[in-house]
């Protein structure tokens, strides 16, 4: 709305001076005249244009959405009671795109603050990996510094490709709640689950791809049902061994 009254006003003050000069020179207060008028006439346009057509927001997709949902859920329950801060840790740009990283950011706040004035959520990015190590596999040090912006945070929750190292990310001794979204499916996560330093880890099913994604229908666990698996540490290694079975495929990210 600012940007429309700058445009128009320039349109104004040049058609007033177009009247202003008409006393002196009629061809050139003609002229000026008229460019006032286009330019008012093309403002008034381009208004009508923006509030005609103005694009359709953005629908959440589903198998973004189906994940932050459990991820939320998940850890509404382990804060259940606590006031303060949720941190959600997104891989670098390169890695996970802007539009993507906000369609997971919403799709957790949303059931997680839900009548929970006293929570909040923050989002961090991982910084990106070094020359020389691969564009997919993020350093313990990054996770680490993620973690350091925010130390008292009430949980974590990542959306990224782990380590080996993974369950160091914490110091020895009780952890804050920390839940995983693997997008591809890389057990490295195993043993820190297993040791109880990660509270679950999703994956996307075996078989997935982004094409079966994006027909899936149904609630929330329909969904989850045919595009994820969901490992604790009760079930940490059969997960494990049905990632290891399956051939890879690009799951929905």
């Amino acid at each position: 709305m600012i940007t429309y009254f700058l445009v128009l006003l320039p349109a104004f003050m040049v058609a007033g001076l177009g009247w202003w000069v008409r006393r002196k020179s009629e061809l050139w207060g003609q002229v000026l005249l008229t460019l006032g008028c286009l330019g008012c006439l093309g403002v008034m346009g381009w208004q009508i244009r923006q509030s005609l057509f103005a694009p359709a927001p953005k629908i959440p997709n589903r198998a973004h959405a189906v994940v932050s949902f459990f991820l939320a859920s998940q850890t509404q329950q382990a804060v259940a009671g606590r006031s303060g801060l949720v941190v959600l840790i997104f891989p670098p740009p390169a890695m996970l795109d802007e539009d993507a990283a906000q369609s997971y950011a919403g799709t957790f706040s949303a059931p997680l603050l839900r009548g929970h004035p006293e929570l909040e959520v923050q989002v961090v990015r991982l910084a990106p990996p070094a020359k020389g190590h691969s564009r997919r596999m993020l350093p313990l040090a990054s996770f680490q510094d993620a973690i350091a912006k925010f130390p008292n945070a009430l949980a974590y929750v990542a959306y990224a490709p782990v380590p080996p190292d993974i369950g160091e990310l914490f110091p020895p001794g009780p952890t804050p709640p920390f839940f995983l979204f693997d997008p591809d499916g890389v057990p490295n996560w195993l043993t820190g689950l297993k040791q109880g330093r990660i509270r679950s880890v999703i994956v996307p099913r075996p078989g997935v791809t982004v094409a079966t994604a994006v027909g899936v229908a149904g609630g929330p666990n329909d969904i989850f049902g045919q595009l994820y698996l969901m490992a604790t540490p009760a079930n940490a290694d059969r997960v494990a061994a049905q990632l290891a079975a399956a051939p890879k495929a690009a799951g929905p990210r």
